[in-house]
């Protein structure tokens, strides 16, 4: 079962044209990363690593040019994102397949993770037992989605009862939906953290410019985003963040 999308599109093509038209910048998400980098002690070299709906591939991409066997999985822009890394001679690995079943065998990742994904499912059970399938015992399992009482939940609900959402069929995830994960697939709960708020500009006040100077100084600029950084390294940030990041570990066989 792929996700739920406007029937009106079909969903390969919508996220190609997404992946083009919208992701133009192929910054990589920093929280994402920085909680892979944290939760591996920064020694990432040779792990088996999986990104599922890598989208552009953007971490895996990142991940695969500090040393990770870096495993890039999408099933509509596989193509495209071999087209635009593989020529930076990394060894990183794209592949086009259906998330909800994977071509690994049992046990086979260090770690798998996922942005912007499980929220596209109604019912995303194959999708999280299959991740499970894949991965090491005390192996890691990240599931990053849009956090539950944001502002920006409210909006998107409001668009999607209103049949007027611009994207595919989305829900958000509380800390008491990531905790019911880890009880309904015996996972322990490693670590929650948030990120980003919503609307956008409010996070980047402090980088505002007027006339292409900065309105704050750059020490008090520098300041804000680091205790920023820190908050979003935190629990509460899991409760009232754009988004929520939930670690796992597989400790049973």
């Amino acid at each position: 079962m792929e996700p739920v999308v406007d029937k009106k599109i079909d969903d390969k093509n919508f996220w190609k044209i997404w992946f083009k038209a919208v992701h133009k910048s192929y910054i990589p998400h920093s929280h994402i990363v920085q909680q892979i980098f944290n939760q591996l002690n920064y020694n990432i070299r040779d792990l088996k690593i999986l990104e599922i709906g890598a989208g552009t591939g953007r971490d895996s991409w990142l991940l695969a040019k500090y040393g990770a066997q870096s495993y890039a999985l999408d099933y509509a822009t596989a193509k495209m994102i071999k087209k635009k890394f593989y020529s930076n001679n990394l060894p990183l690995i794209c592949i086009q397949a259906d998330g909800e079943n994977l071509p690994f065998r049992d046990k086979f990742f260090d770690l798998v993770f996922s942005q912007g994904l499980i929220e596209h499912f109604r019912t995303p059970d194959k999708l999280i037992k299959e991740q499970i399938r894949v991965l090491k015992k005390q192996g890691y399992l990240i599931i990053d989605a849009p956090q539950t009482y944001s502002l920006y939940n409210i909006y998107k609900t409001a668009l999607i009862h209103l049949d007027n959402w611009p994207m595919v069929w989305e829900r958000s995830y509380s800390v008491q939906d990531m905790k019911k994960i880890g009880n309904n697939y015996a996972l322990k709960l490693v670590k929650l953290t948030g990120w980003d708020i919503w609307p956008l500009f409010i996070r980047n006040l402090h980088k505002t410019e007027i006339r292409k100077k900065n309105i704050l100084p750059k020490k008090l600029r520098q300041l804000i985003e680091k205790q920023w950084r820190r908050f979003e390294n935190t629990k509460p940030a899991a409760y009232t963040a754009m988004n929520i990041t939930a670690i796992f570990q597989k400790t049973q066989a």
